[in-house]
């Protein structure tokens, strides 16, 4: 194929294309890097997919963003950098995290743009930088992976919210901004307690992260709720459709990242904030975007419910 199929973008002459059926064990076992590009319920058939080949890559990584709530846990959910089994790549544990503000066709078309590759051991990261960095792709490196993968799950489910903004407050021929502005800004301090939340439950991680002000987490937020589809399922919501009915219609087969990502955090989100380990009072926007995915109810938030916060005096 010379174009890609949904981009109408030409494929430069050094890419091959492949369906997933023509892809051999001769083929994965002799890649020295296998991207992970799937949507989140396709992770587990794509390990699956390494593992029945015996593929094991010098590195492996992740541009899918999703977590990973085990059966039955109250925990908080996994993220795919401990849910994955470390022994997919040889050496184990080569797993690479990439996060930021990527807007699929912009990249194609090579217009500039600035993202993170995290991984445990940030010298796998950097190799990995030195294979993929163009003078329009540009790439930061860290060793916060556990950070990286929460907050670009995060902001797809939090994207929803703010996005239903969008919509929900019609003004003359447009849509009032203050809104929008009022819960993006809610969303980034959100996305740092939730992400730190994460992260505590990780082995060797620390839960001071603040990865939710970086790439990985507000400006990938900005571009997210710009456009695509957990946007598009937000605007819906705003103008006060419900999540089942545009399932069953305007989104019918559509992967909306956002909702299954509220899914994998529903259980673990309750048993927080019934425990305190979770302020609810501080997360209104995660219980009214929640409130919305498990309970098919229409999106509502109140204003009233947003956190003073802190009181600032020079």
């Amino acid at each position: 194929r010379k174009e890609h199929p949904t981009l109408k973008v030409r494929l430069p002459d050094s890419i091959r294309a492949l369906s997933h059926s023509e892809l051999n064990s001769a083929t994965l076992q002799s890649a020295d890097v296998i991207v992970i590009g799937v949507s989140s319920p396709g992770v587990r058939w794509a390990s699956d997919v390494l593992e029945n080949h015996s593929a094991r890559p010098a590195t492996l990584a992740l541009v899918t963003k999703g977590l990973v709530a085990l059966e039955n846990s109250i925990n908080p959910p996994l993220t795919y950098a401990d849910a994955l089994d470390r022994s997919l790549t040889d050496p184990s544990g080569n797993l690479v995290g990439i996060g930021g503000p990527c807007i699929a066709r912009e990249l194609a078309l090579r217009q500039p743009t600035h993202v993170v590759f995290a991984s445990r051991d940030i010298r796998v990261a950097r190799q990995l930088r030195s294979v993929m960095q163009t003078s329009y792709y540009r790439i930061s490196t860290e060793n916060e992976i556990v950070g990286v993968e929460a907050c670009a799950a995060l902001k797809n489910f939090l994207c929803i919210g703010v996005s239903a903004m969008i919509t929900r407050y019609p003004m003359d021929q447009s849509n009032a901004k203050n809104p929008l502005a009022a819960l993006f800004n809610q969303a980034v301090q959100e996305l740092l307690i939730l992400s730190r939340w994460i992260s505590s439950a990780s082995e060797g991680v620390s839960a001071s992260t603040d990865t939710a002000f970086m790439l990985a987490g507000m400006a990938d937020l900005h571009v997210t709720v710009g456009g695509g589809r957990n946007s598009r399922l937000g605007s819906y919501l705003g103008q006060g459709r419900q999540l089942k009915d545009l399932l069953n219609n305007e989104l019918n087969g559509v992967t909306v990242e956002g909702v299954d990502t509220g899914r994998m955090l529903y259980a673990g989100f309750k048993h927080a904030c019934q425990t305190k380990l979770l302020d609810p009072q501080s997360l209104p926007l995660s219980l009214a975007i929640l409130n919305s995915i498990m309970h098919d109810t229409p999106f509502n938030f109140d204003f009233t419910h947003l956190p003073p916060g802190s009181d600032h005096e020079t």
